[in-house]
């Protein structure tokens, strides 16, 4: 495996470099982690290395030594990392059969479009091993962090996830009318959940590390798994260590699913609104509020019912903001909303996903509907909005992990643009402000911890002059 200094790729093999576009890269070099994921193969020797790339010439060779104990064809990806920011990966695959001679394959590349990092990025990377039954976690900073493995005690945490769900799916919607002393018992109730989630799923290792990173951590990122748990009810908390509260209250939560690119740029040329026959009350309300907030600084393409419309939108490739302010019905077969002209979900993205027909625009997805972020397993993957927008080249992708108030919904959707689009603050900042205008409304309301925000937290927003 070889950093290319002039093709900005990072190659599988130590074969042909392509000539593409350069990148910067400081006098004194800059320090990459490599790390290796590969299920089913057994590392003889670390799964994560560094390498030192200096300007002028190609980084060294990086060997990583893998063994494999039943044959087939199983799947290695390769990730870059500088500091704690996600720089690009690769994924191949590795045949193996009895008898068979080792031999070189194609070379695989990905392109790295700069090496440019955010100071105080955290990435957590989460990886499940089938096989073992088990999970690996490994927080990424300045600071190169060895994985743990860990395995649920309870083993899958899905179960109680779903309870934590219906705790909060109740709470929602009975927030209306709550006096004081309500509120502050709810508030309470989602502290501990937060706590016993910090404390039940996150290794011990990774705690005392986090706590380590904490003064200078200006953002969090959590790469892999995302359906296991709600990453924003995190609640750090242990002995002798400063209460902060939820993570997702004093620091920008950002999430990415394995594929996704890179993105920090969003270009939000127009906007084009989802709203089917049926969906809430106040759906056009919260459309209408946001046309105001756009103004005339962003194109209307109007209001979609259809799913035909709605679909040859997405495959065409549509260039900014796509905003769905509908009903979003999640089961265990997975979410499906339903257009005048017939149901539309996950799967109707796949031809989209597989042309990345948005990569173009590179579009942000505002799916503002109940349970948007939920994922279904098929076929060994994870189904679902964002992995599906994202997958085809969505620049962001906001959606929620319970059923919300449209109201509390609506304003949060006003506060986020605000600042990411008035106040020009980067995508991680405006959610996480956003979170903080709409935490103490009504009688306890926790909406605002029920957005997952998908992207570059240092993405910002570019609008047409």
């Amino acid at each position: 495996m070889q950093l290319v200094l002039d093709s900005g790729r990072i190659n599988r093999n130590s074969g042909r470099s392509v000539p593409l576009r350069s990148f910067f890269l400081p006098r004194r070099g800059a320090r990459v982690l490599v790390t290796i994921h590969a299920p089913g193969l057994v590392s003889i020797g670390e799964l994560q290395q560094d390498i030192h790339i200096t300007p002028g010439r190609d980084s060294e060779v990086l060997l990583f030594r893998l063994k494999a104990s039943t044959p087939g064809l199983h799947d290695v990806t390769v990730r870059a990392f500088r500091g704690g920011t996600f720089l690009g990966e690769v994924t191949c695959q590795i045949s193996v059969e009895h008898g068979s001679v080792t031999r070189d394959g194609p070379q695989h590349e990905a392109p790295l479009p700069s090496l440019a990092f955010d100071p105080g990025e955290v990435t957590l990377q989460v990886l499940k091993d089938k096989a073992a039954g088990a999970y690996s976690f490994q927080l990424i900073s300045e600071t190169f962090y060895a994985p743990e493995v860990f395995h649920f005690r309870a083993g899958d945490p899905s179960r109680a996830t779903e309870q934590i769900y219906a705790q909060l799916r109740s709470a929602a919607k009975a927030a209306a009318g709550r006096d004081a002393g309500d509120a502050q018992r709810l508030r309470d109730r989602l502290r501990n959940h937060g706590v016993q989630l910090w404390t039940s799923v996150v290794p011990q290792a990774v705690q005392n590390q986090f706590w380590e990173e904490a003064d200078q951590v200006t953002a969090f990122t959590v790469l892999g798994e995302h359906d296991i748990v709600p990453w924003e009810l995190l609640y750090p908390l242990n002995e002798g260590r400063q209460d902060w509260g939820f993570l997702a209250e004093w620091l920008p939560v950002v999430r990415r699913v394995f594929g996704q690119d890179r993105v920090r740029n969003i270009s939000l040329p127009g906007a084009a609104f989802v709203v089917p026959p049926g969906s809430p009350t106040d759906a056009d309300e919260e459309v209408a509020s946001l046309r105001a907030r756009l103004g005339g600084r962003m194109s209307d393409a109007g209001v979609l019912t259809d799913r035909a419309a709605l679909t040859a939108l997405i495959e065409g490739g549509h260039a900014g903001l796509l905003h769905f302010a509908c009903h979003n019905a999640f089961t265990g077969a997975g979410s499906c909303v339903t257009m005048a002209d017939g149901p539309f979900d996950p799967i109707d993205l796949a031809s989209a996903a597989q042309l990345r027909t948005l990569r173009p625009h590179r579009p942000l997805v505002f799916f503002n509907a109940c349970r948007s972020a939920g994922e279904i397993d098929w076929f060994g993957e994870s189904l679902g909005w964002a992995p599906q927008f994202l997958n085809a080249g969505a620049g962001a992708f906001l959606g929620t992990l319970w059923p919300v108030r449209s109201r509390s919904a609506r304003e949060f959707a006003e506060a986020f643009y605000d600042q990411l689009i008035t106040r020009r603050r980067p995508l991680g900042l405006a959610s996480l402000f956003a979170r903080q205008t709409i935490r103490d409304m009504h009688g306890g309301d926790p909406t605002w911890l029920a957005y997952a925000v998908y992207g570059s937290p240092a993405a910002t927003a570019q609008i047409a002059a």
